[in-house]
C-alpha cells in the first residue's frame, strides 16, 4: 500500500452515507470496505488488517457501541482506530460516553462533510508513523541524559498507546517536567481513569475503583485509635470520618493529608497494569489543591509501584534488548541521593559501586548473593528517576559469554506459542511494525558465530528461527486471534487453579504447616504470579520455617522476606494479614516490643484474627514496662514515694 494510504471499513446500514464515504475516501487512494451489519464487519476486521472503523451508533442487530466493545473483547489482537457516526445520539452526554468507552478519535454528527473525514483520515495516517515509535522514543531516555524538558514534554504529548507498566515512568516525567494538564488512561474494559497535574504535582486521582482504607490506614500509621475510628464511623450527622476526628481534636489536619496523599497513591497504583492502554496527555492550566503528590513523594511512591507492580516477565522483556549496554552514573547523580537509600537499593550489597561504566545487566545478573528480580527492579528504578543510562552495547568479550546470553533469551522463549514470542519481543523492542521489531531482536542475538558447527552457533540459528517463525505467525491474524482465546482459556483456568490452592495454603497455614504451604506459593507463583495476597501467605509460611531454622538459615530466609515484602502492592497493605505478617517478621528478628505492636494492630483491624491472637499471647502477657517519673501516672508517682519498704 503506498505511503499515508490506509485500509478502512465502513459500518453502516444506510447506503446512501456509505456510498458517499467510500467514493471520497476511495478518490483520496485509501482501500475501502464496507459493511451493513455487524457479523458482516466482524469477518472483515479479523480477515482484514483495518486501521480505520467507521461506525454507524444504530445498527440493525446492536449499537455500534456494543459491537466495537464485543469486538475487542473477542479480538483483541486487532488494532483499528474508531469514527463513531450518528445522525440520531448526538447530544453532548451521549458523544462524550461513547467516544470514551470506544476510545474513538471523533464523533460525526450526520449530516457532516466529507472533508472532515479526509482531514480525520489524513492526520491520523500522516501520525500513523510518528505515533507508532512514540513508546521507543519515551524509552531512548534511558540512553540520553541530555533529552529537554520540551522534548520530554513532546514525546509525551505523541504517546497513544503504552503498557500499563509504562505509567511508573509517564508519571515520573510528568512530574520532572513541572507539567500541567490532564492524563487520560483508556483501559481495554472501557473503564477511563484521569490524572490531574498542576506544575508537577499530581493533585487528582479519579478512578473507577473508590474504594477507601481510609479507617485501616487510620489505625495502621498510629493516627487514630480503633475506638475513635469506630465513633466517627458511627456519627449520627454523617461527617466524613476526617472531619469527625479533627473537629473532635482526635487528629491534625496535617496528619489527615498524609492520609489522603497515601489514598492518592493506592489509586495510582490501581492504573499500573499489565494490559495495553491508551493514553492521552491534555496540557491545561490546573489549579493546585491539597493533599498533591510532590516531587519528593513521588520517589518513594515510584519506589513503591517499580518493586510490588512491575512483574518479572515484563522486565525480562522490556530490557532484553539493553541487557549487554554498559551501564553509567547520569550527569545528575549524587552520591546523597534520598533514593539510594531506599530498600530495594540496600538490599543488593555494593550495588552502586558495580555501576563503574564496565558493567551490564548480564553482570549484575551474575553477582553471587544478587537475585534476578532485585537486579531488573534497582536498575529500572535508577532509570525512572534519572541516576544511571545505558551507554553503548558492550561487544561479546568471547563464544562462551555470547552462548551464556544466547541460554538466557532461549529459557525467555522456550515453551512459548509464536503469539506469546512476538509479544515478548514487542514489550523490549518497541518496534511500529513486526519487521522492525524482528530487526530489533535480532540485534540482541549479537553477530552470527564464527564457527558455523559449534554450539552458540547452533543455539544462535535456533532462536533466529523460532523468532522469524513467531512473526509469520503473527501475520495471520485468525491464528494470532486462535493463539489470544487460547491464552486467554489457559488464563481463566490458571486463575480458578491458584484461588483454590490460596485456599489449601490458608488452611496450612492455620495448621502451622509451613513446609507444605511453601510448596503451594511455588505453584500458585507459576500459575498466577500476580494472585493477591501471595507474597503476603508466601512470607507468612517463609518465617514459620525460619522460627526453627539455625541462625545462618534464618538470616537468609529474613533476606528473602524483606524482599516478598516490597513486592506487596499498597493496597494490600491496609488488611490485617500486612501487620500481621510483619509482626511475624518482627518476631523472628528478635524484636518482641516492634512485633506486639503489629499484632496488636491486626487485631485492632480485625478482632476474629485468631493467628493474631496466639502469636500476641506467645510473646507473653503484656509486660510491665519500666517507667521513669516523667512518664509514669501522677497518682501512681505519688503513691510510690509513701510505699512501705
Amino acid at each position: 500500500m503506498s505511503e499515508n494510504k490506509s485500509k478502512i471499513l465502513i459500518l453502516e446500514d444506510d447506503e446512501s452515507v456509505s456510498a458517499a464515504l467510500k467514493e471520497i475516501l476511495s478518490r483520496a487512494g485509501h482501500t475501502v470496505l464496507v459493511a451493513s451489519r455487524p457479523d458482516e464487519a466482524t469477518t472483515m476486521l479479523t480477515s482484514n488488517n483495518i486501521e480505520f472503523l467507521f461506525c454507524d451508533c444504530m445498527l440493525p442487530q446492536m449499537t455500534g457501541i456494543d459491537f466495537i466493545g464485543r469486538v475487542r473483547n473477542e479480538h483483541p489482537n486487532l488494532r483499528f482506530k474508531v469514527i463513531l457516526m450518528s445522525g440520531i445520539f448526538t447530544d453532548k452526554a451521549f458523544i462524550q460516553e461513547s467516544t470514551n468507552k470506544t476510545q474513538a478519535l471523533a464523533f460525526l454528527r450526520k449530516p457532516f462533510e466529507m472533508d472532515q473525514v479526509l482531514k480525520l483520515v489524513k492526520n491520523e495516517s500522516s501520525a500513523k508513523e510518528e505515533t507508532a515509535s512514540a513508546r521507543k522514543l519515551l524509552y531512548q531516555m534511558f540512553s540520553n541524559p541530555k533529552v529537554t524538558n520540551r522534548q520530554k514534554r513532546k514525546v509525551i504529548e505523541s504517546i497513544e498507546e503504552v503498557s500499563g507498566f509504562d505509567l511508573p515512568f509517564l508519571y515520573s516525567l510528568l512530574v520532572e517536567t513541572k507539567s500541567s494538564g490532564y492524563l487520560n488512561i483508556y483501559n481495554s474494559d472501557g473503564s477511563v481513569s484521569g490524572i490531574s497535574f498542576c506544575n508537577g504535582n499530581i493533585v487528582g486521582v479519579d478512578v473507577d475503583d473508590k474504594t477507601t482504607f481510609l479507617g485501616e490506614m487510620l489505625i495502621q500509621s498510629g493516627y487514630a485509635t480503633p475506638g475513635d475510628v469506630q465513633t466517627a464511623l458511627r456519627d449520627k450527622n454523617n461527617r466524613r470520618i476526617g472531619n469527625y476526628l479533627i473537629q473532635n481534636n482526635q487528629l491534625s489536619p496535617h496528619a489527615f493529608d498524609v492520609i489522603l496523599m497515601e489514598q492518592m497513591n493506592i489509586r495510582l497504583v490501581k492504573t499500573i497494569v499489565d494490559e495495553k492502554i491508551r493514553v492521552n496527555f491534555a496540557s491545561a492550566e490546573v489549579e493546585m489543591s491539597n493533599p498533591s503528590i510532590d516531587a519528593d513523594a513521588l520517589s518513594y511512591y515510584l519506589h513503591d509501584w517499580i518493586a510490588s507492580k512491575l512483574s518479572l516477565n515484563w522486565l525480562k522483556s522490556f530490557y532484553m534488548i539493553w541487557t549487554g549496554n554498559v551501564i553509567a552514573k547520569s550527569p545528575t547523580y549524587v552520591d546523597d541521593h534520598p533514593a539510594l537509600g531506599m530498600s530495594m537499593l540496600k538490599s543488593l550489597d555494593g550495588f552502586m559501586a558495580k555501576i563503574d561504566g564496565e558493567t551490564t545487566i548480564n553482570k549484575l545478573l551474575d553477582v553471587k548473593g544478587y537475585t534476578e528480580i532485585g537486579v531488573y527492579k534497582a536498575v529500572h528504578f535508577l532509570l525512572t528517576k534519572g541516576l544511571i543510562v545505558f551507554a553503548q552495547r558492550a561487544a561479546f568479550e568471547s563464544p562462551e559469554i555470547q552462548m551464556k546470553s544466547l541460554q538466557k533469551i532461549w529459557s525467555n522463549l522456550e515453551g512459548k506459542n509464536g503469539f506469546e514470542i512476538v509479544s515478548y519481543m514487542e514489550t523490549g523492542t518497541m518496534g511500529s511494525t513486526l519487521e522492525s521489531v524482528l530487526e530489533d531482536f535480532l540485534t540482541t542475538l549479537g553477530p552470527a558465530p564464527v564457527d558455523e558447527r559449534s554450539e552458540v552457533a547452533t543455539l544462535w540459528r535456533k532462536i533466529k528461527k523460532e523468532a522469524e517463525d513467531a512473526v509469520l505467525v503473527a501475520q495471520d491474524s485468525n491464528k494470532a486471534t486462535q493463539f489470544r482465546q487460547e491464552a486467554q482459556r489457559s488464563e481463566a483456568e490458571n486463575k480458578l487453579k491458584a484461588n483454590s490452592l490460596m485456599d489449601d495454603i490458608k488452611k496450612a497455614l492455620q495448621y502451622t504447616q509451613y513446609s507444605k504451604a511453601i510448596t503451594m506459593v511455588a505453584e500458585v507463583t507459576k500459575l498466577n504470579p500476580s494472585q493477591a495476597q501471595l507474597y503476603l501467605y508466601g512470607s507468612w509460611a517463609k518465617l514459620g520455617v525460619a522460627e526453627k531454622a539455625d541462625g545462618v538459615r534464618r538470616a537468609a530466609i529474613c533476606k528473602e522476606v524483606e524482599m516478598d515484602m516490597m513486592q506487596i502492592p499498597p493496597d494490600e497493605r491496609y488488611d490485617a494479614l500486612y501487620p500481621f505478617v510483619s509482626g511475624l517478621f518482627q518476631k523472628v528478628r528478635g524484636d518482641v516490643i516492634g512485633a506486639r505492636k503489629q499484632f496488636e494492630k491486626a487485631i485492632a483491624m480485625d478482632a476474629s484474627f485468631m493467628s493474631a491472637r496466639r502469636e500476641l499471647a506467645s510473646l507473653g502477657a503484656s509486660r510491665q514496662q519500666k517507667q521513669d517519673v516523667f512518664n509514669m501516672d501522677l497518682k501512681q508517682m505519688v503513691s510510690g514515694f509513701f510505699k512501705k519498704k
